[in-house]
C-alpha cells in the first residue's frame, strides 16, 4: 500500500510502513483531494482530520490510521508494528485507530462519487 504520512507523526512512521513492505509517499499539501487523486491511504495523529473523514465530508474511500497515543505511553512506529501484526491487510473504507493498548476499526461514511468530486 502506499502512505500519505502526516506531519503530525514522527519520522519513525515511514521506517515502520517501509518496514511492512508498503511506502510513504510525500505531498506538497496536506489535502483530502491530493490524496484521493494520488489513490493514498492515510496515516495521522490529527483527531480533527479524521472527524472529517468521519463526516463524509472528504469522498476519501481508502484506509485511515489514526495514531492515538501519547507521549511517554507507546511509540508510534511501536504502534504501526502492533496494527499490521494483527490486520495483515488493511480494508478500504476503514479507519483503524490505534491506542496504547488495543486497534479499533471502523467504517468510513460512504458519499456519492457526484459529491466526492468537489
Amino acid at each position: 500500500m502506499r502512505w500519505f504520512v502526516d506531519s503530525s507523526l514522527t519520522p519513525a512512521v515511514a521506517d515502520a510502513l517501509i518496514r511492512h513492505e508498503h511506502k510513504a509517499v510525500p505531498l506538497p499539501e496536506r489535502s483530502w483531494k491530493e490524496i484521493r487523486g494520488a489513490q493514498l491511504d492515510v496515516i495521522t495523529a490529527d483527531g480533527d482530520w479524521v472527524a472529517e473523514a468521519l463526516r463524509g465530508e472528504t469522498g476519501f474511500n481508502r484506509s485511515i490510521i489514526y495514531l492515538l497515543v501519547g507521549p511517554g505511553e507507546v511509540e508510534q512506529d511501536d504502534a504501526v508494528d502492533r496494527l499490521f501484526t494483527r490486520f495483515k491487510r488493511l480494508v478500504p473504507g476503514r479507519l483503524y485507530t490505534v491506542t496504547n493498548s488495543r486497534v479499533k476499526v471502523r467504517q468510513l461514511r460512504a458519499k456519492s462519487h457526484a459529491a466526492s468530486t468537489k
